[in-house]
């Protein structure tokens, strides 16, 4: 559905045998990580931004695509006349995935989850996601938690030539091979991780040491202790520059929101916050 500034992508869990759900929450993961790439690497894409007025207005400008993954209801229907009809999906949770999307900006990741979803992934793929945030998404009644998977597609090279349209495929028979091999207890989504040279890449600046610094700094922040949890959040800040890409934006996030109050939680602190579209 077109929802003007973004697309809204659903798939509908009640089609899928229970046994199946939490594979299908992999593979939704899963594509939107195989999407990044391909932007990111798309030569069509890249000779459009080499535009001189682009240029000289984003020298650095790259196309790139956020995602705001959410698993929740939905009452789905159409809307229209008899000239028209559109699919509509109105559900709380329908917005709660827009904001997830409109957040990608503020914490510059390219995919952000909640938890929901997360819970309902394979625990080895779900070891592979980072924990960003705890917040109180606006129009919610609970707060959830954030979790991305890391990222850096600026790191890819251009596609050397222009990716080829492959024809739709109109074989039932071949779709249905496909989503057979998809959902089969052989295929192991998470070790696409490892497998694809792209994947593999795009995730190849975050090390260990990172994600053990952040995780000690986002249980601090958690915990009230920000005067231990600035400093490890502002190394964690600028620790990937090393490898050649921008500033980690979680840390980034984190620090600033901290340093508005002055290092110093606010009264009746819950460990979480609001983040409202004033805040993003």
């Amino acid at each position: 559905k077109n929802l003007g500034q973004a697309f809204l992508l659903v798939w509908q869990l009640s089609h899928f045998a229970k046994e199946y759900r939490t594979k299908v929450a992999d593979l939704s993961v899963m594509a939107f990580i195989k999407v990044v790439a391909a932007v990111s690497r798309d030569k069509r894409l890249a000779e459009i931004v080499e535009h001189p007025l682009l240029r000289s207005r984003m020298p650095d400008f790259r196309v790139s695509l956020g995602f705001g993954l959410h698993l929740g209801w939905a009452i789905a229907g159409g809307i229209g006349s008899d000239c028209k009809i559109d699919a509509s999906y109105l559900s709380p949770h329908v917005n709660l995935a827009g904001q997830l999307e409109q957040a990608t900006e503020l914490y510059d990741l390219s995919i952000l989850m909640s938890e929901p979803l997360v819970r309902t992934c394979s625990t080895p793929f779900r070891r592979h996601f980072r924990a960003v945030d705890h917040v109180q998404l606006s129009g919610s009644r609970i707060e959830t938690m954030l979790f991305t998977v890391d990222l850096q597609p600026r790191i890819l090279n251009i596609d050397p030539l222009p990716r080829r349209t492959q024809p739709s495929e109109t074989n039932s028979q071949t779709r249905a091979q496909r989503k057979e091999q998809a959902l089969s207890p052989d295929h192991q989504v998470h070790l696409q991780l490892y497998h694809d040279k792209r994947v593999r890449q795009m995730r190849s600046p975050y090390t260990r040491d990172f994600f053990q610094d952040y995780e000690r700094g986002l249980l601090n922040y958690f915990a009230g202790e920000w005067d231990v949890a600035a400093p490890v959040l502002e190394k964690t800040r600028t620790m990937l520059c090393q490898t050649g890409v921008s500033m980690d934006g979680p840390s980034k996030v984190l620090y600033d929101f901290m340093e508005s109050s002055g290092f110093k939680p606010p009264v009746g602190w819950r460990g979480w916050r609001s983040l409202d579209s004033k805040t993003s």
